[in-house]
């Protein structure tokens, strides 16, 4: 399973989203409103205190000017007044005055404070609009206080002031004591104010608090939530992108990345490891027999019961269909092979009663190799060199079976251009008649004149054609190929034969088949009759309704067909009976082996006569002796084809050997 390098970047990003960023500007949002709340706090508090000092000013300056007639003879009076507005205001607890010289004059209570230790307040003055000074008394620690002529607050008990559990009305939590300083008349005189805060002062700021902290606790659990949630859903996406959607274990891309870290950490080789390729044969066809959902089943208990098996620092993954990739620790190659033939058991055991079938590719991983997917590719190699036999077989990867891949891959990349390039050519080998011992017709074969490689044979890049589905084109170039040779020797006035062309059993996936050849060979205007179509037996196991209607087009349209490899090992006598041909062509391994003598040649007259019986002509291949020959003259076979008369030749040697 290849993976682009772009889908690969996209699944790193999203396995790499970071939940970090979220909970940085968690903490910087709860930091940012914790400072806001404090400068908050502070600010209002000290607008209810400077309400509260502006308050005591302005009482305070009314006493003082209760002394704007004291020398005038009225000093008991007013002391009486001042008296009595001490008893009557429980802000005001003492009255002193001095004189310009700083000299006592009167004291309500006896005591003189140190006037030269008076501070001015900016704001008091504004209000007043005059100088009002302060002298400071020393008591305990303060919520407020005065520093440098400006109101300042503590923030620490601030903080405490909120996270009482009990507030009262009637008590205050702090006072803040102060002598404000009014000039009177020459006099200076002096007020002690008791600046009481209650906590009921502060409700109204206290709610707004509260309320705020409400409303942060819940945006603060609301990030919370989106946090968790994005950590569950990048869980999730993490486990939808590694889970297997049939089996419901790992998957491809999980056994990769596992995979490579097990093979770099073993960096020293501590442990040797094997890249195994298993897979089920014929499983296509248990799920034509049991249904698709019966075989999806059947991979998930494969993968359960092969993940039992699995030992620390070993890895599996279905990779598709019933195919599983398994990195194993082993030994030696008895080890591994026995531990295969183990798993073969375990497999073959979640299918009691019936036979199932294994091929195994395995690559030895070498020190320094991490490419998991090359590694796998290696085991998947081995394995294919393996075919489709039914029967359990485990293959070891080789340098021969790499050099075969890079064979098909150079085949592969060379034949477009080398069919642009005429590099395929033509080849004739005679058919001749058993009767006159003259040439009866030819069968046209391939061979490839490479410009580096030289001369390819058939076997070397027809098969790879085959599987690649290139045999399309390369039959029709074919095609056309004989009917431009037939054209070009009718117009020369040569005495025309039938030539065989092969019609590869693929073409058969096609309805109009019968027209696409009957288009290709008009062009040249060469008589149907001398174009035979060959097909192979193997054909009629595929869309046999397809095969049957082409092959009764073909021949209403006046083409011979031929039935080629007869004996090969398809034979049904059934398909002579549905499938109406011309030409039976006998396979040369009737020919050949111990009993030809007797089962084999008896076989061949048997096949002869009934193809008589049927009105075919019958074409023996592969002959090489004058033995085989007489033999076949004696049954009456039509036509002869092989080495005993002629090897394959090039075209322009056909037509000079047998040209008239």
């Amino acid at each position: 399973m290849f993976m682009s390098e772009s889908k690969e970047k996209r699944i790193k990003k999203l396995k790499k989203k970071h939940i970090w960023p979220s909970i940085v500007g968690l903490v910087v949002i709860l930091c940012i409103f914790c400072a806001v709340m404090i400068s908050a706090l502070g600010l209002s508090g000290m607008d209810i205190v400077q309400g509260k000092l502006a308050d005591s000013s302005r009482t305070s300056v009314k006493i003082a000017e209760l002394f704007a007639d004291y020398d005038l003879g009225a000093e008991e009076k007013v002391e009486q007044t001042v008296l009595s507005h001490i008893d009557i205001l429980e802000e005001i607890e003492a009255v002193s005055v001095v004189d310009m010289d700083r000299m006592p004059v009167w004291a309500s209570n006896g005591e003189y404070p140190a006037i030269d230790e008076t501070i001015t307040i900016e704001f008091l003055s504004e209000l007043m609009e005059e100088e009002i000074r302060v002298i400071l008394t020393e008591d305990a620690e303060q919520v407020f206080f005065i520093e440098d002529g400006e109101l300042a607050v503590n923030e620490r008990i601030l903080k405490e002031l909120f996270s009482v559990s009990e507030w009262r009305a009637a008590t205050p939590f702090t006072q803040l004591k102060l002598w404000l300083v009014v000039p009177v008349n020459g006099l200076e005189v002096m007020v002690l104010n008791n600046v009481s805060l209650y906590h009921q002062d502060f409700l109204m700021m206290g709610i707004c608090v509260l309320l705020c902290g409400i409303l942060i606790g819940i945006f603060v659990i609301y990030y919370l939530i989106s946090i968790i949630s994005m950590v569950s859903s990048v869980r999730k996406t993490a486990k939808i992108i590694y889970t297997d959607m049939v089996t419901g274990g790992d998957n491809w891309l999980l056994f990769i990345r596992k995979g490579t870290n097990l093979l770099k950490k073993n960096g020293r080789a501590r442990r040797k490891y094997a890249m195994v390729h298993l897979e089920m044969r014929k499983y296509r066809s248990f799920c034509t027999c049991f249904g698709v959902n019966k075989g999806q089943e059947l991979i998930e208990k494969f993968y359960v019961a092969l993940k039992k098996e699995m030992e620390r620092k070993e890895v599996i993954a279905h990779q598709e269909n019933a195919e599983f990739g398994l990195l194993l620790v082993y030994t030696d190659k008895a080890q591994l092979e026995e531990r295969i033939q183990r798993l073969e058991n375990v497999l073959s055991a979640v299918l009691p009663g019936m036979k199932v079938y294994f091929g195994v590719g395995v690559y030895f991983v070498q020190p320094g190799e991490y490419d998991v997917e090359q590694l796998y590719n290696n085991a998947m190699i081995a394995c294919e060199m393996l075919g489709e036999e039914a029967e359990n077989k485990t293959a070891f990867f080789d340098v021969e079976m790499n050099n075969q891949k890079l064979w098909e891959r150079k085949v592969e990349d060379d034949m477009d251009h080398a069919l642009a390039n005429r590099e395929f050519q033509v080849y004739l080998q005679p058919k001749i008649s058993t009767s006159e011992e003259v040439l009866g017709g030819a069968e046209a074969l391939v061979r490839w004149i490479h410009p580096t490689e030289g001369f390819i044979p058939p076997n070397r890049f027809i098969p790879i054609f085959e599987k690649n589905g290139f045999i399309l084109k390369l039959d029709d170039y074919m095609l056309e190929e004989i009917a431009r040779i037939q054209a070009e020797w009718l117009a020369e006035g040569r005495k025309l034969v039938p030539i065989s062309v092969n019609v590869s059993r693929a073409h058969f996936t096609r309805e109009d088949l019968a027209e696409h050849i009957c288009a290709i060979v008009d062009k040249y205007q060469v008589p149907h009759s001398m174009i035979e179509l060959e097909l192979t037996e193997s054909a009629f196991f595929d869309d046999k309704k397809v095969l049957l209607n082409t092959v009764q087009k073909l021949r209403i349209a006046g083409f011979p067909v031929s039935m080629d490899d007869f004996g090969a090992g398809y034979s049904s006598l059934n398909s002579l009976k549905e499938l109406q041909i011309d030409v039976l062509k006998i396979d040369a391994d009737f020919f050949r082996g111990a009993d030809v003598e007797e089962r084999g040649l008896l076989i061949v007259s048997e096949v002869i006569d009934l193809a008589k019986k049927l009105n075919m002509k019958i074409v023996a291949e592969g002959i090489e002796s004058r033995e085989q020959v007489d033999f076949l003259t004696e049954q009456e076979c039509d036509l002869i084809q092989g080495y005993f008369y002629s090897k394959p030749m090039p075209v322009a040697e056909f037509a000079q050997k047998y040209g008239e």
